[in-house]
């Protein structure tokens, strides 16, 4: 049977359940609803029917988001007769096809819902088994596979870190492995003093958990004792700008040039401040949907990933 588009209103739509990929209103998104007040919706939402009887989005949150923001009421969609796991399987394909942009943490908490799927569907047994069945649909080796799967096991603010490019793949996979709170110890001493493992480092810490020496003082120990952290170099900066001169020339004495500076070190301030208290709100916004993720798929079983 020839599958229909047909027009639904947006209200009627529900969000696909612990939906792993964020929607940004960003640039991108400014074009899309732009593209969208021109032309319409031009490739159909896809839905299936829940358990509840409602038409759950599979893929198009994008596209519902700039169609709400461009006026639109109702979309152009796509019933799929499928069940939950097919639609996370296609869920996570049709976003890996369309993003241009897939966050670290985007991945892993895709793969992990794909892989409890697949394996629902294929029935097999092993951890390894159902990986590589995963590794090879989505086109990647089973080992890195694994290794965004290990980042499901990061509390939500390394997980962050990783998505911000603060914290590198390969150590956060190290961290990985740690308890709960030698993850926490190792944030607020980053929080705190800024500093984050370097790899050997990270390995350090997973050897030591695997022999049950890891401690609070061993971990402030290493980190604030890696190489790199000594005493910043001194330099001497001097101004040689015609720019500059003609704005402070104007001034009649050097108290008038000075406190001019400063006025302008202050609204420079007062501008940067607002643009961090944006960034802070966005990244709370970020953090908030990490640790959504990690409550709802925090329970049933443990593998060893």
């Amino acid at each position: 049977m020839e599958e229909q588009i047909v027009q639904m209103d947006i209200e009627e739509l529900r969000e696909f359940r612990d939906h792993t990929f964020q929607v940004r209103d960003d640039d991108a998104m400014k074009k899309l609803v732009e593209s969208v007040k021109e032309s319409g919706i031009l490739t159909p939402i896809l839905v299936f029917r829940n358990e509840d009887g409602d038409m759950e989005v599979i893929a198009g949150h994008r596209r519902i988001r700039a169609a709400r923001l461009a006026g639109l009421s109702t979309v152009p969609v796509i019933q799929k007769r499928i069940s939950r796991e097919d639609a996370t399987i296609l869920m996570g394909d049709t976003n890996f096809t369309r993003r241009e942009k897939i966050l670290p943490s985007e991945k892993a908490f895709t793969y992990k819902a794909m892989l409890a799927s697949i394996r629902k569907k294929t029935g097999q047994e092993t951890v390894e088994s159902f990986r590589n069945v995963l590794a090879k649909h989505v086109g990647e080796s089973s080992t890195q596979v694994q290794r965004y799967l290990r980042l499901t096991e990061l509390i939500p603010e390394l997980i962050q870190l990783v998505d911000l490019g603060k914290l590198g793949m390969q150590p956060a996979v190290e961290l990985s492995y740690l308890d709960r709170e030698s993850q926490e110890e190792i944030w607020a001493i980053y929080r705190d003093e800024g500093k984050k493992p370097s790899l050997a480092v990270a390995k350090e810490f997973h050897r030591l958990m695997d022999v049950d020496q890891l401690t609070v003082e061993r971990i402030r120990e290493l980190l604030v004792g890696q190489e790199g952290t000594g005493k910043a170099e001194e330099y001497k900066l001097v101004f040689h700008s015609p720019q500059l001169y003609a704005v402070l020339g104007k001034c009649s004495s050097v108290t008038e040039r000075v406190n001019r500076i400063l006025r302008g070190l202050m609204l420079l301030e007062k501008q940067e401040n607002a643009i961090e208290e944006e960034y802070k709100a966005e990244q709370k916004k970020e953090l908030d949907r990490i640790q959504g993720l990690v409550k709802e798929r925090g329970g049933g079983d443990t593998y060893d990933w």
